[in-house]
């Protein structure tokens, strides 16, 4: 197992591009959403993938993100998913999923207490992001897809690409927000170090090898364990497909997958060779 302090000298993105240097030709991504916010067939290869992250770094930097600040993240597919989280922490920022299902007022609260100046969404969640940016201290909403009120994500893109900042372990990777027994969302920053031992955990759980094919529902609960499903699948060469979760067995079956992530509670029915990975 990789040593949590020695990984945590770079950032998890850091180590995503490095990892894409070795799988460049083989296929990342597959899904994401069209303008109209229906599932998507676009497809990353690793190269393209670190390229549009990195791209997409230097254009957050330049519309004013900087080092250790926070941005919502708020999207509805995997590869949304995966663009803006990589995306964000590439430019050095922290990003904090927002949990789908939460009203306007209380994303509106996340946004607010984690002091994100930038949300990032995608049709059909955009309507709700805008209200609740609107009552929070977000000023820049970027969208995958056409959402009026919103800046493409593509024109983050075209910028070239900068030099990723320094981390330190011990800075802050991911912001998740968890609901406690009072019913309050309560943030709890996730460092480098912490993600480095939490994804060498999460390698071992997932057991997933180069070329596997990985069906991944919509972002679920508070982000924490999907982010580090979809990393550990991406880590290791795989190939993650984005899927509504009522179409999970349909894809798994048309890519041959080998694993699914599906949301704590969902009811899939699957072959005995598919294997299932929660995130709660």
């Amino acid at each position: 197992m990789t040593n949590p302090e020695s990984a945590a000298e770079v950032s998890v993105t850091q180590r995503l591009v490095a990892v894409a240097a070795g799988h460049y030709e083989l296929t990342a991504l597959v899904g994401g959403i069209r303008s109209d916010g229906r599932p998507g067939a676009d497809t990353y290869t690793y190269a393209r993938l670190a390229a549009t992250v990195q791209a997409a770094a230097t254009g957050l930097a330049w519309r004013g993100l900087r080092p250790r600040d926070v941005v919502g993240v708020y999207v509805p597919d995997a590869v949304s998913f995966v663009l803006a989280m990589h995306a964000v922490r590439a430019a050095g920022g922290v990003p904090t999923p927002v949990a789908h299902g939460l009203g306007a007022a209380e994303m509106a609260g996340q946004l607010a207490e984690s002091g994100a100046r930038m949300l990032i969404t995608a049709p059909p969640l955009a309507d709700i992001a805008l209200a609740a940016a609107d009552r929070s201290w977000v000023r820049q909403v970027f969208s995958f897809g056409d959402a009026a009120g919103t800046t493409p994500f593509s024109d983050l893109l075209g910028r070239g690409i900068e030099r990723p900042p320094r981390i330190l372990p011990h800075d802050a990777a991911l912001l998740v927000f968890s609901r406690g027994q009072d019913g309050r969302l309560r943030p709890t920053p996730v460092s480098h170090v912490q993600m480095a031992d939490q994804m060498g955990r999460m390698d071992e759980l997932a057991g997933l090898i180069k070329r596997d094919v990985v069906v991944a529902a919509p972002p679920a609960g508070d982000g924490l364990t999907y982010t580090m499903l979809i990393d550990s699948a991406l880590f290791c060469g795989a190939t993650v497909v984005a899927a509504r979760t009522q179409e999970l067995a349909r894809q798994a079956a048309a890519h041959h997958g080998a694993a699914v992530i599906v949301p704590d509670g969902a009811r899939v029915r699957l072959p005995a060779r598919i294997r299932v990975l929660t995130a709660a």
